[in-house]
């Protein structure tokens, strides 16, 4: 079942068999229904887990409304780091969107592995820096794009995304209402068909 974060990690760093069967030793698998929360707000982040199926949310909450902030599917890390790492009430919410299947990471496994093999932290590393450019990405179309252009990117960088979660989760992503969501859609829809 850990044959995807087996994958995942030589893309960054070849594992022989006996780390192979030392971290898939280590690391337990967890399911949860769609629904389930794997953080709430005010709670310690115990653990980082990797995506093995399904599709799950980062979200924070204001007043009056839901601010979604990413969305995870296979093959991706989810936590919320400042609470992991520092051990501080999380201000997030880490909501599963569809039944899922994680590999579960608390801090003493992952002190566990990088003790036993030295080389997973280049994997750390190299993992984080992927992780900071992304949420670069993000942040750099939320200043500079306007919602329809979010929208298109959203369709060309993550197309799956759009069949799996609900409009209503994708307009809070893109920071819009879903009533504007779906007259961008439609406008986009008309563009094709002109």
């Amino acid at each position: 079942m850990l044959t995807p974060l087996v994958q995942y990690i030589n893309n960054f760093i070849h594992l022989n068999q006996q780390e192979v069967d030392y971290i898939t030793s280590q690391v337990p698998i967890k399911e949860f229904n769609k629904g389930d929360f794997l953080l709430k707000e005010g709670d310690i982040s115990k653990a980082f887990f990797f995506n093995l199926s399904g599709c799950l949310r980062l979200f924070y909450q204001t007043q009056d409304s839901e601010k979604t902030l990413f969305f995870y599917t296979e093959n991706q890390f989810i936590t919320a780091y400042e609470s992991f790492t520092k051990e501080k009430p999380s201000k997030y919410y880490i909501e599963c969107l569809e039944d899922s299947v994680v590999a579960v990471f608390t801090l003493e496994t992952e002190m566990k592995l990088l003790n036993q093999f030295s080389k997973l932290e280049v994997l750390v590393r190299l993992v984080m820096e992927e992780q900071l450019g992304i949420y670069q990405h993000i942040i750099s179309s939320l200043i500079a794009l306007t919602p329809e252009e979010r929208y298109s990117q959203l369709l060309d960088e993550y197309p799956q995304l759009i069949h799996r979660i609900p409009q209503y989760y994708l307009a809070s992503y893109l920071g819009i209402t879903p009533e504007s969501l779906s007259r961008i859609r439609k406008r986009l829809k008309d563009k094709v068909r002109s």
